[in-house]
This record gives structure tokens, sequence and C-alpha cells, in this order.
């Protein structure tokens, strides 16, 4: 990753500390904490509580979406999927946005696939009801449209990275992409799940796994990769991952 320019060149984006609840339920959303109080009191009768497990479809690529969703942990994997059976990951979702972004943009349905790839926690409103509270909404409507357009370039980015970079480095990137969204350095996923999502075979993630520990840069563990070391990370990366990296002060993510 080239940390010189995609970190110096970063906005300084001052965020809000969340003290917000729903039904009890400590808010970690960076979308439900950003907006204004009266936007959030104008929502919160309205989200519903819901654990997110391991692998779970919450949409269907080529259906109506369903409901918006605000994840206040785990991570939601974007896929692809073909008539042969293939499929491939074009993007991740956590914390730090809403999973329907299309409902913003006056689309009703995803031409991908979200499946739970790191089991967590969300909040979620019925589609109805958040296209009949969004013109009343208008901040949240802003903030978004601009999550839906840094979304349209982190896809793009993904799309060039899937083909042009080597397993190494896409691996370093997804790593730290998902390490950026979680309140753990211990991500919760396999080797077999991986290699599905990189496109490749499970031996191939296996070796190179073993590289990043061999170089401190992870620790691998049972169903579980537990980050050690960044800076050596960043190294096994493309430049791609800066491309991500400086929106996470926007997006709340702001922690390295």
């Amino acid at each position: 990753m080239a940390e010189s320019t995609s970190r110096k060149n970063s906005p300084n984006h001052k965020f809000p500390q969340s003290h917000r609840t729903v039904f009890q339920k400590p808010v970690s959303n960076t979308l439900l904490a950003q907006i204004p109080e009266s936007e959030f009191l104008a929502l919160q009768p309205h989200l519903e509580f819901l654990e997110l497990r391991d692998g779970e479809r919450l949409e269907r690529a080529g259906e109506p979406v369903r409901a918006a969703y605000f994840l206040n942990s785990g991570l939601t994997s974007m896929i692809v999927e073909i008539f042969d059976g293939r499929s491939v990951e074009v993007g991740v979702a956590g914390r730090e946005t809403m999973i329907g972004l299309p409902l913003a943009g006056g689309l009703q349905d995803f031409n991908y696939s979200l499946f739970v790839q790191v089991p967590g926690d969300a909040f979620f409103v019925q589609t109805q009801t958040l296209t009949r509270l969004l013109p009343s909404l208008p901040e949240l409507h802003r903030l978004l449209l601009r999550r839906l357009a840094i979304r349209s370039i982190e896809l793009a980015q993904n799309a060039a990275c899937n083909r042009l970079h080597n397993v190494r480095q896409r691996l370093a990137r997804w790593l730290l992409i998902t390490h950026d969204r979680l309140e753990s350095n211990v991500i919760a996923t396999t080797h077999g799940i991986l290699s599905g999502m990189l496109g490749t075979d499970r031996p191939t993630v296996t070796v190179t796994l073993r590289e990043f520990e061999s170089d401190g840069a992870v620790r691998i563990g049972r169903a579980a990769i537990s980050i050690e070391n960044r800076r050596k990370l960043e190294k096994h990366s493309c430049e791609c991952y800066g491309v991500f990296w400086r929106f996470n002060p926007e997006l709340g993510l702001n922690k390295y």
C-alpha cells in the first residue's frame, strides 16, 4: 500500500461518539450515530433488532429488497453468483453503512446477494417504511447517497483488484478492510470461506496465510485469523487498499 499518499491526503473528519440505544441495545452503526438526534428519534420506533448468523443470506440478487440493515457488529459480503455455480465477492459492508443503499437511489433490488461473513447483530427497518420516511430525513438521505457514491468507487476498485492483482495481495487487502470494520483483532472465518471470497482454491489460501504468519503479520487459529501486525500486512497488500482506507475517517472507521 502506498501509505504516504493515502494517509497524508485523507480528510480530517470529526466523528461523533454515540450514546444512542434501540431497545436498550447500544448503537454502534456509524450512520445511526451520525444523523441528527431528531432524525434518529423519528427512525428509532421503526427499527427492529436482529442477530446475524454465520453464512445467513440477507438478500438475494434479482429479488426486491425486503429490508434495510444497519449493522452494529459483524460483516456481510456482496456476492455475485453465476449460473455454473461459481461466485466471487465484489465488496463488504459492516457497521459503517446501511445494507440496502440502492433504496436511497430509487432502486428496489440488488444485482448481488448478501451473506453474513462474520456473525454479529443489526437493526433493520422494512423497505416500505424506510421509503416512506426518507423524505422527512434529509440528512440520512444525504449520507446514504454519499455512501452509495463511495460504494460505487469501492466496487470498481474491487473489480480491478480481482482482475489485476495476485491472491497474496488480494487476501491481505481483504483482511485489512475486514479488520477496519470489526471491533476485534480476530476475524472469525475459515480458509474454505476465504477461497470462495477470493475466487481461488483452499490450499492456495492456506499457503498464503502461512506466509503472512511467518512474517508476523497474522496468527492462524481454528476458524479464525488474528491480525498481529497491520504494518506488515499492509506491505503484502496492493495499492487498492489505499483507495478504501482514505474513506475510513468519513465512515467512522479511522482506528489505525
